[in-house]
Parts: structure tokens; sequence; C-alpha cells
């Protein structure tokens, strides 16, 4: 019959169980921080790009406008040269 064990001996087993624990939980709070740090990465760069565009708001409002604009004249120029093309076809025919 196996013999129960001491006092000793079940405290010896806590102690080990208490330090596997300890060394999990530590793993954990590595986890935890490498975690939180790359979680503030999105936040930084929403920042960065709202002082960004506080700074420079006026500058980048007249670049896209002005390539708005730029792409509005090509688009129109070239609706515009169908357009005379279309004139010049029917004036040819009403000429004849």
């Amino acid at each position: 019959m196996a013999k129960p064990p001491t006092t000793d001996e079940k405290l010896d087993i806590i102690v080990e169980i208490l330090q596997k624990m300890n060394k999990r939980d530590r793993l954990r709070t590595w986890g935890a921080f490498i975690r939180g740090t790359l979680s503030l990465i999105p936040i930084i760069i929403v920042l960065a790009a709202t002082w960004y565009t506080i700074q420079n708001g006026d500058a980048l409002l007249k670049k896209i406008t002005s390539m708005a604009a730029d792409q509005a004249g090509r688009v129109a120029q070239q609706n515009a040269g169908g357009l005379v093309d279309q004139f010049n076809q029917i004036n040819k025919y009403l000429k004849k």
C-alpha cells in the first residue's frame, strides 16, 4: 500500500506548480505588452495623417483641385473634338 505524501512533499509539489504558473504569467505579460504596442501603430498612423493634413491641407487642396481641373479639361476637349467632327459631318451632308 502506498504511503500518503507528507506535508513537506505536498509543499514541494505546490511550489513546483507555482513556479510553472509564474513562468506562464511572465510569458503572458510579455505577450500582452507586445500586442498592446502593436495595437498603438494604427492610432499613431491616424494621428500623423491628421497632423500632416492640418499642416499641409491648403497645398493638398490646391493640388487636388488643379489635378481635377486638368482632367476635366482633357475630358471636355476630347468630347468637344468628337462634337466638332459630328457638326462637320452634318454640315457636309447639308451642303450636298
